[in-house]
């Protein structure tokens, strides 16, 4: 028979494995999700970028949606009740970018970038993520200069 403690070790290397293998499976699905939404956003057509609003309407709290960009459109879709009870915003024009403060970080991706806007319901800012933050500043560019 073995030792005691082999079986403990057996354990810990299987869970050790299938912990691996399960982060390599959702690095993989998320890699192909993003490289469909970038070959469609190359042919023309219309993305969802997951991103958080933070509206006016609603200071200091982060809405969770999807802003819908294209070559001629930028829209606010809500995910939540709190997001469908506000206003969707309107000429987007975008003001800067900024990391998010570590008080943020707790709320959402620290990784993500900040983009401030200008709207027709006042000051809005959106957070993406970094493979998301391109297709959404080409939009909002797009869409000032129209």
């Amino acid at each position: 028979m073995g030792a005691p403690g082999a079986d403990c070790l057996n354990a810990a290397v299987i869970t050790s494995v299938c912990a691996i293998a399960a982060g390599a499976l959702t690095v993989l699905a998320l890699s192909r999700t993003v490289r469909r939404r970038d070959e469609r956003a190359a042919r023309g057509g219309t993305i969802e970028v997951p991103c958080m609003l933070r509206h006016p309407a609603r200071e200091r709290r982060w809405l969770r949606g999807r802003m819908a960009v294209g070559p001629a459109t930028v829209a606010w879709k809500p995910r939540t009740r709190a997001g469908a009870e506000v206003p969707a915003p309107t000429a987007l024009r975008q003001v800067g970018t900024r990391a998010p403060t570590w008080r943020e970080g707790l709320r959402m991706n620290p990784g993500c970038t900040v983009v401030a806007c200008d709207s027709s319901v006042g000051a809005v800012e959106i957070a993406v993520m970094p493979h998301d933050l391109g297709h959404l500043l080409l939009a909002l560019e797009r869409t000032a200069t129209e």
